[in-house]
């Protein structure tokens, strides 16, 4: 599942979420908290209002990281990057990840000016 987010941070068993909305309202955080720590599989889970990070520790043998980002998107704290028009499902899966994306992109940009700049030297 790809998420629109800012900053997400995942190892085995521990995720960090930047959720901008509980970022600055303490009970914005409170209330994100008593909704995702039903969440079978939780062992906790913190939201911290003066930095926007949600930190949740979580039993990877009975919840998967994906079904802990359904739950988010389904209460409107995150948003799932929606695929592109036209692909099936099977082809999104096998798309390029939106950092590698902008990397290439960046990348390939960086390579133009070079060239350009090279090709103004010699000429």
């Amino acid at each position: 599942m790809n998420i629109a987010t800012e900053y997400l941070h995942t190892l085995e068993g521990r995720i960090r979420i930047k959720v901008p909305e509980i970022k600055g309202s303490p009970t914005k955080a409170g209330e994100l908290e008593q909704q995702v720590q039903w969440q079978s599989g939780i062992h906790s889970i913190k939201a911290n209002p003066t930095t926007g990070n949600v930190l949740i520790y979580y039993d990877p043998r009975t919840t998967q990281q994906k079904d802990i980002f359904r739950t988010f998107c389904e209460f409107g704290y995150l948003q799932p990057i929606a695929p592109q028009a036209g692909l099936s499902r099977e082809s999104s899966e096998e798309s390029p990840s939106l950092i590698n994306l902008m990397v290439t992109t960046v990348a390939q940009s960086m390579m133009e000016a070079a060239l350009t700049r090279l090709v103004t030297a010699i000429i």
